[in-house]
């Protein structure tokens, strides 16, 4: 998945507008993602920067971590097939 498909299944999950998902991403992309012990810091980065509560925060973090997980299970299963 390229950085528009998630922008995109990000926006859908969580029905918020492209400019804020790519809000979002960017503070993703300055954190790993999939580590837990950086999901602290991401929570408190959207609530900071963004104005989210914790509890918006957290679902966001939630839904991004999903998405990857879910793409990265596909591309395991299925490596030359495209999504996109």
């Amino acid at each position: 998945m390229n950085k528009k498909g998630f922008l995109k299944a990000l926006s859908e999950k969580l029905n918020i507008s492209n400019t804020e998902a790519e809000n979002i991403n960017t503070i993703l992309e300055d954190n790993f993602i999939i580590s837990r012990k950086n999901k602290d810091k991401i929570i408190n980065e959207l609530v900071s920067k963004l104005g989210k509560t914790e509890q918006e925060a957290d679902i966001i973090y939630n839904a991004a971590a999903e998405i990857i997980t879910t793409e990265i299970k596909e591309k395991i299963r299925h490596p030359f097939k495209s999504r996109d």
